[in-house]
This record gives structure tokens, C-alpha cells and sequence, in this order.
């Protein structure tokens, strides 16, 4: 029993050695193993960090790069400005110096045209003279305008006093005329008392004139007129005017009964 003991506590030992020796060999194994997986951690992470950094370096070249991008598109739209600005201003100098040019042919047109005895260095004294001779002509037409202003006043005094003239003279023509009616009787209305003369407004017959009807050298009565038309005029018969009981006849001469004193 003792042997059978012994002989099982040998096995044991023996496996046992052999599970530890064989544990030694599998534990240097894997101990060897994580040692290269550590060596090779770290050799990635040196990697890593190698990579990290040159990202972080071309990040910061491609930021760099944009800054630069960005300056050097500020300066472009800069320069374009700057650019449009110089066009823009050779524009208005070319067409500054365009108006110039046509001002200048257009004094040296006016100098050709100017009077052999007109210089231009003597041109503002030229000048100062004309204005001096020019108030000088509208001094000397003012004056003259206010003599022609009397004048003219004198002569519509005279005028005036010639239309009162030709007045009276025509209103004595037409009195003269009016003195020296002459008509006839060319109709009488013994029912209503009126007749008809051949004077109307033309020989200065007026509602109201008086005339006398003759017969020769007889006073036969006298009317007064009544309506006046352009050539002809109707006149009442006065009641008790008619001399001896005389009866007015067509073809009778009439006359004034007052004569218009001028």
C-alpha cells in the first residue's frame, strides 16, 4: 500500500513536472508573444504618432495655404478695384482732355475769326473797351430814347388837338348837313296823323326833331318825329300847327324847324 502510494505520489510528480515544464514552455511562449505584441504596440504607436503629427503638420499647411489663398484673393479683388478705378479714371481724363481739345480748336476758331487789329494779348483790354463804348452807345440811345419819348408826347399833344379839330369840324359838317336837310314827304296817314319823309338816321334826325312842312314858299304845318330808320323816318302831324286848314301832301319840302347852332 505504501509502494502503491509512493508509486502514485511519483506519477503525480512526474506529470506534475511535466504539466509544469510544459506550462514554462507555454507561459515563456506567450510572455515572448505579448513582449513582441507590446514591442509591436509601441512601434505602431510610434507610427501613429509619426502619421498624427504629419496630419497635424499638412492641417496646418493646408491652413496656412488657405490664409495665403484667402491674402492673396483680398489683394486680386484689390487690385481689380485699384484696376477699375485707374479705367474709370482714364475714362474721365480722356474725355476731360476730349472736351479740352474741342474747347481749344474752338478758341483757336474764334481767334482766326477775330479782326486783324484784335490780339489775343491785348483781348481783355479790347474787351473793357467795347463794354466802355457799348454803355457809352446805351447812354447816348437812352438819351435818345427820352427825346423820342418827348417827341413822341409833343406830337400826341398835337394829335390830340387835331383830332379835337377834325371832331368839331365833323360835328360842325354834320350840323352844317343836319341845317341844310332837305326832304320830302312821301307818304301821309290823315287817319292816324302821321307821315312819311325820305331823311333817316344818316341826315342827324332824332326822335323828337321838329321839322316844318313847306309848300313853295308856304309854311304848310309842322311834325315832330317819331321813329327814325336808316333812310327814312315817320314823323306825327302837331295838332293845331297846320296853317289855314292846309292838308300835308306827298311831295310836300321839309325842313328843320330850329337850326343847330355849332
Amino acid at each position: 500500500m505504501t509502494k502503491v502510494l509512493f508509486i502514485l505520489s511519483a506519477v503525480v510528480i512526474v506529470v506534475a513536472s511535466f504539466f509544469a515544464h510544459q506550462n514554462g514552455r507555454e507561459f515563456a511562449n506567450v510572455r515572448n508573444s505579448i513582449a513582441g505584441i507590446n514591442a509591436s504596440i509601441v512601434k505602431e504607436k510610434l507610427t501613429e504618432k509619426t502619421v498624427v503629427g504629419k496630419v497635424n503638420q499638412l492641417v496646418a499647411d493646408v491652413t496656412r495655404v488657405q490664409g495665403e489663398l484667402d491674402a492673396e484673393s483680398e489683394r486680386l479683388k484689390a487690385q481689380k478695384n485699384r484696376l477699375a478705378q485707374a479705367e474709370s479714371e482714364a475714362t474721365r481724363t480722356q474725355t476731360e482732355l476730349d472736351t479740352k481739345v474741342k474747347k481749344q480748336q474752338e478758341l483757336a476758331k474764334m481767334l482766326a475769326d477775330l479782326p486783324k487789329d484784335v490780339k489775343p494779348e491785348t483781348i481783355a483790354e479790347d474787351i473793357a473797351r467795347l463794354k466802355k463804348e457799348k454803355l457809352d452807345f446805351e447812354t447816348q440811345a437812352e438819351a435818345k430814347k427820352k427825346e423820342v419819348t418827348a417827341e413822341e408826347e409833343k406830337i400826341a399833344g398835337v394829335q390830340k388837338r387835331l383830332d379835337d379839330v377834325v371832331h368839331k369840324i365833323e360835328e360842325r359838317r354834320k350840323n352844317f348837313e343836319r341845317n341844310s336837310l332837305t326832304s320830302r314827304v312821301v307818304a301821309v296817314n290823315y287817319d292816324w296823323g302821321f307821315v312819311v319823309i325820305d331823311a333817316g338816321k344818316s341826315t342827324g334826325l332824332t326822335q323828337d326833331t321838329k321839322l316844318i312842312v313847306t309848300r313853295g314858299a308856304q309854311t304848310v304845318g309842322k311834325i315832330s318825329v317819331m321813329n327814325v330808320e336808316a333812310r327814312a323816318a315817320m314823323a306825327s302831324i302837331v295838332p293845331g300847327a297846320v296853317v289855314n286848314g292846309e292838308l300835308i301832301m306827298p311831295g310836300d319840302r321839309v325842313i328843320l324847324e330850329n337850326l343847330v347852332q355849332n
